[in-house]
């Protein structure tokens, strides 16, 4: 009797084990998305046509900006795991991307990482069919002024300075578990000088 009880108690708690194994929360933040694939052409420079506004007869004359340059980023977050559906919807906080820059023309030249930060939240979607779209930035106006300032040249020339892969990744927390949640995507970027229309800046 106390050997089957013994036996029953044995099976009893395993059982649990395994239930409580499979109730084990499972997050997955997935990068669906960059820049809806496409590669992404950054200017160096943004040329325009400027005349002083204070005085009806100044010659107008161009000028240039660096801008930064932006991707739109789809992201994907299911959260699986007991007592789903809540109250409460799983969130993943993304607070930051970290990127950082291969270049596939020349394997020598090194580009400083960057850490963006954001301001993103994803809601969790159990059947993994609802995403979350947002713009961020993927080039600073900082990062083109230290590597490509000196390579500005005027329009309409074209000049192709660099091909770079960005290895983007996404970091931040579940806003009900606490746990930490990231995901990595790849962004392709061409670097140079492109046809700007001179009558408008950003074009």
């Amino acid at each position: 009797m106390r050997r089957s009880l013994l036996g029953l108690l044995t099976v009893v708690a395993i059982a649990g084990l395994l239930i409580m194994s499979g109730c084990e929360q499972s997050s997955v933040l997935r990068v669906v998305q960059v820049n809806n694939g496409r590669t992404l052409e950054a200017d160096v420079a943004d040329w325009g046509i400027w005349k002083d506004p204070e005085d009806p007869g100044a010659t107008p004359f161009l000028v240039y900006t660096i801008q930064a340059d932006t991707a739109e980023i789809e992201l994907e977050y299911v959260e699986v795991g007991p007592g789903l559906p809540t109250l409460t919807p799983f969130e993943a906080v993304i607070n930051q991307s970290t990127i950082t820059y291969k270049s596939l023309l020349d394997p020598e030249i090194t580009y400083k990482p960057v850490i963006i930060p954001l301001t993103t939240r994803v809601t969790s979607d159990p059947t993994g069919k609802k995403t979350t779209k947002f713009v961020t930035t993927v080039l600073p106006v900082w990062w083109k002024q230290e590597y490509f300032d000196g390579d500005v040249i005027n329009p309409p020339d074209f000049d192709l300075l660099d091909v770079v892969e960005a290895t983007i990744k996404f970091a931040g927390w579940d806003s009900v578990s606490g746990r930490n949640v990231e995901a990595t995507g790849v962004l392709l970027i061409e670097i140079g000088n492109f046809y700007d229309n001179e009558m408008t800046f950003g074009r």
